[in-house]
């Protein structure tokens, strides 16, 4: 009877007893809640995306639009076409991008959908990944479209592993770069000219690399290591530089 009543007495105790202090359960560490905001920005950009279609549907019809053209520009003059079809496809995902950046800008703006999301207490360079994540997923998304059509059209083995991983490097260093010259012009009023016109210079190195490197394996021959090595250096420092550059300053970008 008397052990019941003191385990009466201890539950009355533990359920009045104050909920202790944070620091005393196991707390959630910095590089946690950086990845969590991160993955919350992008899973709203990609529910609103999947919402109004908008961005997706304007890239692929462009780069379908694109295909067509080339195709029918240069049927009389294959070999010619097959010779520059690397250019073409970069080309087409760029010009694809910029329209797939200025979209995603005009929803920010006309939404203030960006105001919201700068009044929460979380890291901005979280926000900025997490931006270049989702844009980042949707290019991936139409480059699923685009290197089967190219390998089609212009019958050039787009469709290799070493390629498609060279074409995801150069995508992430130019959605880097997007996603910050975007928070950059989004207050000016030739925002739509200026992005496109401060973008493509400056992802000019890292698409030439790719461009490049992507050409040599569009040869009869498997290339060598040391064919792309150059190359492939010169895809990867960009993407880190642009990165970081990125996560250091988004910050003072978007408190202008």
């Amino acid at each position: 009877m008397f052990s019941r009543r003191e385990e009466s007495v201890a539950q009355k105790e533990t359920a009045v007893r104050p909920a202790a202090p944070p620091g005393e359960h196991a707390t959630v560490s910095p590089a946690t809640g950086f990845f969590t905001t991160v993955a919350i920005v992008a899973w709203k950009d990609l529910l609103i995306e999947r919402h109004t279609r908008q961005t997706v549907s304007i890239m692929v019809v462009f780069s379908l639009t694109a295909v067509i053209v080339f195709n029918f520009a240069l049927e009389l003059k294959l070999d010619a076409a097959r010779n520059v079809a690397t250019g073409l496809l970069w080309i087409t995902l760029l010009l694809a991008g910029t329209l797939g950046l200025n979209r995603s800008q005009a929803n920010e703006r006309e939404n203030r959908s960006m105001d919201a999301v700068l009044l929460a207490p979380v890291d901005r360079s979280a926000i900025y990944l997490g931006k270049v994540v989702s844009i980042l997923l949707l290019m991936l998304l139409l480059e699923v479209v685009l290197i089967p059509l190219f390998s089609v059209f212009f019958n050039k083995p787009f469709w290799q592993p070493q390629v498609i991983l060279i074409f995801v490097l150069g995508t992430i260093g130019y959605v880097a770069a997007g996603v910050l010259i975007s928070a950059m012009t989004i207050q000016t009023r030739s925002r739509d000219v200026l992005l496109p016109i401060l973008l493509l210079p400056l992802t000019l190195p890292s698409v030439l690399a790719a461009a490049n490197a992507v050409a040599q394996f569009m040869l009869p021959e498997t290339p060598a290591w040391s064919d792309i090595q150059g190359s492939l250096a010169l895809i990867i420092a960009y993407d880190l530089i642009v990165l970081t550059v990125g996560l250091l300053t988004f910050h003072f970008v978007v408190e202008e």
